[in-house]
């Protein structure tokens, strides 16, 4: 009990230090003369609650997190963990970043493993209060020492996880996905919902089409089939308690069929991709829907729109150009895929866009501008990632033109910003392409390729 006492010890100090007895401090801090005699001169001492400890430190006047290595010994009273102790401490060290006092205490509850649904439910309470990077430390904990491979709260702290890590990092990303793939089918049916549109994501973001295909045929069957339970339950109970989604579900169900008409326009078969577009084209026949979920299914008819002329100008039919720039104007939110979308076919079928480019040009010149497009419906991600890809077909356009100080600096925008979000597709590119180009491009550009190479070798 060497600890407690010491912590205790200290507590009298303190007062002494002050200059008071244990009725003056009461009276500071708002804790009770006879509760101070408990805690400090009791047989046994009255363990200190967490909220005792904390007041005890606002009256000091000491920092948050005050004696908290020695407070280890409370959560422990008896040598037995007292989860009305361990729980909001271990919370409490997770906000002030308390890693140390979180492992110290970690590593004994682990000696015995049935408290491993205790650290899990501490993962959830911090997750779902929005603490997403304190939560981390005790999912990982659940992950390293869950006993049954099959368990689903094993399979929701690896979705948490997973969920956690990704980011404008691809290669972080794909990591994640591989971490997570062989847990998604045993999460509960919400949980799994959304872990496949996760992993649908970020293999589309990765341009691997064929395992972000094989993602969004499981989205689709598998929110095909809640859906047809949830409407059975809806019918068949008088109080219906709808699925709790993170989204509703028509938006699964509808980005399913979205992911996969997208996989079938980046191979090329457009005519097949024509076809997915008719399956969220109007979703309005779906059953369950709120106000959230009618939202969804305008969304899903603006994708069709836009898909439908993306496809048109991708077949190389300029008529429809006017019209998908106008298009373009009113939807802000589609600019950035929009202007990749002309911007390749330009390339690929020789005709020239510099009204367009000219049009949305704001875009290219100020990026923060990107961010702030109200109700934008991509994540900064997806955004980088399409901000490079334009930039590097910029470059293409502009060698065309025979601009070639342009398309350089296009060339090294693109170069940069795959850089920072390691996209190997991109920057595999860029270097041939400024390789190609050197003997055309200024100092500058020669001296910001040079610093590019040095710091993509630093992150290799």
């Amino acid at each position: 009990m060497e600890t407690t006492m010491t912590l205790r010890s200290e507590i009298e100090n303190g007062i002494a230090e002050l200059g008071m007895n244990f009725s003056s401090f009461g009276e500071l801090s708002g804790i009770n003369r006879g509760i101070f005699s408990a805690i400090l001169n009791g047989s046994p001492p009255k363990p200190i609650s967490l909220n005792q400890m904390e007041t005890i430190t606002r009256a000091f006047g000491k920092p948050e997190g005050w004696m908290f290595d020695l407070y280890i010994e409370e959560c422990f009273y008896d040598g037995k963990p007292n989860r009305r102790r361990v729980e909001p401490f271990l919370i409490r060290c997770a906000e002030l970043g308390r890693k140390d006092c979180i492992r110290e205490v970690l590593s004994r509850l682990l000696e015995d493993l049935k408290h491993v649904s205790m650290i899990f439910d501490i993962a959830e309470t911090l997750f779902t209060a929005g603490k997403v990077q304190e939560s981390l430390i005790f999912y990982e904990c659940v992950v390293e020492n869950e006993k049954y491979h099959h368990s689903e709260r094993l399979a929701v702290s690896h979705y948490r996880i997973f969920r956690a890590m990704i980011g404008a990092d691809n290669e972080q990303n794909l990591r994640a996905a591989l971490r997570f793939e062989p847990f998604c089918g045993k999460l509960p049916d919400h949980h799994r919902l959304d872990g496949l549109l996760q992993l649908t994501t970020v293999y589309y973001s990765l341009e691997r089409w064929k395992i972000a295909g094989h993602y969004a045929d499981e989205l689709i069957a598998f929110s095909a089939n809640v859906y047809e339970n949830e409407n059975m339950k809806r019918i068949k109970y008088k109080k219906y308690e709808p699925l709790l989604t993170e989204r509703p579900l028509v938006k699964y169900y509808g980005q399913g069929y979205l992911a996969k008409g997208i996989m079938f326009e980046a191979q090329g078969e457009y005519e097949q991709a024509k076809l997915y577009i008719e399956k969220y084209a109007d979703l309005s026949w779906f059953e369950i829907l709120d106000d959230q979920a009618e939202k969804e299914v305008e969304k899903f008819k603006l994708f069709a729109k836009a898909n439908r002329l993306n496809l048109e100008i991708l077949m190389g039919n300029t008529e429809y150009l006017n019209e998908y720039s106008e298009f373009l104007e009113k939807n802000p939110q589609e600019v950035l895929s929009g202007l990749l979308t002309i911007i390749k076919s330009s390339n690929q079928y020789g005709f020239f866009i510099d009204s367009i480019i000219l049009k949305f040009s704001t875009y290219l010149i100020d990026t923060d501008q990107v961010f702030q497009v109200k109700e934008s419906y991509y994540d900064q991600a997806t955004i980088t990632h399409t901000m490079s890809n334009i930039f590097y077909h910029l470059a293409e356009y502009y060698i065309r033109k025979e601009n070639y100080v342009t398309a350089i600096d296009y060339s090294l925008q693109s170069l940069q910003v795959s850089i920072k979000i390691r996209n190997k597709n991109i920057f595999m590119k860029c270097i041939p392409f400024f390789e190609e180009f050197r003997n055309f491009s200024t100092t500058a550009q020669k001296q910001k390729y040079e610093a590019l190479m040095k710091e993509m070798y630093r992150n290799a």
